[in-house]
Order: C-alpha cells, then structure tokens, then sequence
C-alpha cells in the first residue's frame, strides 16, 4: 500500500530527490534500468536510466510523493525499480546527498555512486551549490542540462530533401 509523504516526515534539511525552490524546473520521465535511489544523477543507457558514475549526466532522480510500503518504516529506504517511470529533473534545483561539505555557489561534480560533491581539480561541473551542506547530508543543487556537453554524430537533415 502506498504511503503518502509530502513534507511531513523529512528532517530540517529536504530529503534527496525533493524540488529544492519554486523557479521553473523541468522534469521528464524514464524507465528506470536498474534500482535508482532518489537525488543522484543518471544517465542513459539501453533507453533507461542508470546511475552516472561520470559527467555527462542525463538528470538528477526526484522522489515520489508515496512510498511503496506497508508501515513507515518504508520511507527510509524507498527508492526506484527497476522498470519505474521516474522523474528526472533536467533543470531547475533539486535537493541532493552529498559526501562532502559544500558551500553555496560552490561548482557541483558526482560521485562514482552518483552522489553530489564540490568540483575539484579534473572533475566536471554539472551545476552549482545553491545551499551550503555538511558531509553525509544534503545540499540544493541547480543543473540546467538541456543539451548541456553532447556531440552529435552526424548533421540531421532538415531540408526534407531525405523524404
């Protein structure tokens, strides 16, 4: 039986995969390729999300307003299956964990486990800090990855001359 959570069983800081401000954002929806925990960053693979273990990122997974569950227990450990329609939030803020501490505006890199760190030498910035966080908690992020670092491979054809 679904649980409905909302905001009411979160702690002072947004649980991860949580909407981080009111600005626009955007989400877009896709299968999920394997168990996807909420607020890391995917990409995609076989036509399904999976974890990023590097930049580029396709999104970031958002939680559900439910938990799959038959008591409260549930919502700890609530995540995304495999075959799941998940959000993916593609722009706007998000909340995220993070494994170190951050400070706001600070430049935003992942994880090999898809989890949130400051960007240091070598890594890729997908977005910035928007809120400070300590180590093992988690910080707002904001990404804008419409079309953000892909190459194309070949120049579509628009002419119509194809048909």
């Amino acid at each position: 039986m679904p649980l409905p959570i909302g905001y009411m069983y979160q702690e002072k800081a947004l649980g991860a995969g949580t909407v981080g401000t009111v600005q626009h954002y955007n989400i877009e929806h896709v299968p999920a390729g394997t168990d996807v925990n909420y607020g890391v960053a995917i990409k995609i693979q076989d036509e399904a999300g999976v974890v990023a273990d590097k930049a580029p990122i396709f999104g970031i997974t958002t939680k559900r307003g439910y938990a799959m569950g038959d008591d409260y227990s549930a919502i700890k450990d609530d995540h995304w299956y495999k075959g799941e329609d998940m959000g993916v939030l593609t722009e706007g803020a998000i909340s995220v964990p993070i494994t170190a501490d951050v400070n706001r505006l600070d430049l935003a890199a992942i994880n090999a486990d898809g989890t949130f760190k400051p960007a240091g030498a070598g890594d890729t910035a997908v977005g910035h800090f928007l809120t400070a966080g300590d180590k093992d908690s988690t910080a707002i992020v904001y990404v804008n990855l419409t079309s953000v670092n892909t190459t194309a491979t070949a120049t579509p054809d628009v002419s119509g001359a194809g048909k």
